[in-house]
């Protein structure tokens, strides 16, 4: 019996992990502890953004891949008498847009030192909104991301459809609801640990009451807004052996660490009227030439 044909002369030869049965798993020995640390904001919280969060250096490390978003949130509408109230009963439709835990993030700007390393613009819910649409199989749509919101819908704009009385419900007679939800930035969509004895800053701008509320009833011309009682970080730290940590130092100062992120962006462009088909650069790899992809509209 032949052996099989190596993809390439110089890629080593390997065995299926399935047949070592001689052998015991490695033990991870770099690690001390890991936890979760809570972020409160800088200020005091208000209606009004950016709301702004601090990770102070110290001797930990920062899995950015695991940094949660938490908010706790009601409606209010403008009473008779000029002052926010409590929605009543008899709102029951008004709620709030998709996913709203993560929706409610018009804009993400993360710092680490000095350096801006992220900057999302102001279109971060579309791309969560096509993110969590494009990305999650059924199952999870319908139980996980609850956590941030997400009810499905099958009928847009109708107030009998079962996701948009869900989110209303979750509203209904001025009830608080919490959200977690995680922060979607390159840094954070690697595997990589940040290193210690770094600052992290967080901005996030809130999105405008406007879009982030739906209310589809016909001749209703109260005002409404999405209150914030609560809003905070969680991100996990990860305490390192000391003496790894001494040799990492002493590797530093001959080479810098390293970080490969894959840069995503969302861009909004402008289709003039008439106009049914655009040519667009939508994708782009590393260094190469442009791609270009052709979207008609019928």
């Amino acid at each position: 019996m032949s052996c099989p044909k190596q993809i390439n002369e110089n890629s080593p030869l390997a065995l299926n992990s399935a047949l070592s049965i001689f052998s015991v798993p490695p033990t991870n020995v770099s690690v001390v502890r890991s936890f979760f640390r809570e972020i409160l904001p800088l200020s005091t919280i208000t209606q009004d953004s950016p709301y702004l969060f601090r990770l102070f250096s110290d001797n930990l490390w920062t899995d950015l891949s695991r940094t949660y978003l938490y908010l706790e949130l009601s409606i209010e509408k403008l009473g008779a008498t000029g002052k926010w109230v409590d929605i009543e009963a008899t709102d029951n439709s008004i709620g709030s847009i998709q996913g709203i835990g993560q929706t409610f993030v018009q804009q993400l700007k993360v710092t680490v030192g000095n350096t801006e390393v992220y900057d999302s613009g102001t279109l971060y819910p579309y791309k969560a909104y096509i993110t969590n649409e494009l990305s999650f199989p059924d199952n999870v749509k319908s139980h996980f991301l609850a956590s941030i919101g997400y009810y499905r819908t099958e009928k847009h704009d109708d107030p009998t459809d079962d996701g948009f009385k869900n989110r209303c419900s979750i509203f209904a007679n001025g009830k608080r609801s919490q959200f977690l939800s995680r922060l979607d930035f390159d840094l954070g969509n690697q595997e990589l640990f940040l290193l210690n004895n770094l600052d992290i800053h967080f901005s996030i701008y809130k999105s405008k009451d406007a879009f982030i509320l739906q209310n589809i009833k016909e001749g209703d011309n109260n005002q409404y807004r999405l209150y914030v009682h609560d809003v905070k970080l969680f991100s996990k730290m990860v305490e390192v052996q000391p003496s790894l940590n001494m040799n990492i130092y002493k590797t530093l100062e001959s080479k810098p660490a390293t970080y490969a992120v894959r840069r995503t962006e969302m861009k909004s462009t402008y289709l003039t009227s008439g106009r049914t088909e655009i040519e667009y650069n939508a994708f782009q790899l590393g260094y190469t030439a442009a791609h270009y992809s052709r979207l008609s509209f019928k």
